[in-house]
């Protein structure tokens, strides 16, 4: 369940970034799709660690281990 709030937390960031590039016209145009993605991405992860069981928590740094990003 944790998994799945912070997904759809880090989706709507994505999508409130991507709305925000195609209205903004200047210099705001591709600060505030950056600021909004990285507190979304921020946000998630704060929820994840508060709603996320300790075995949760366990199996996804399990995951991280065996399979890192590149």
């Amino acid at each position: 369940m944790a998994q799945t709030i912070r997904f759809a937390i880090f989706a709507l960031s994505a999508c409130c970034a991507g709305l925000a590039f195609f209205t903004l016209h200047s210099f705001w145009a591709w600060a505030s799709p950056i600021a909004i993605f990285i507190a979304g991405s921020f946000l998630a992860d704060d929820a994840f660690g508060r709603l996320a069981s300790p075995e949760e928590k366990q199996r996804d740094l399990e995951d991280h281990v065996r399979n890192p990003s590149t």
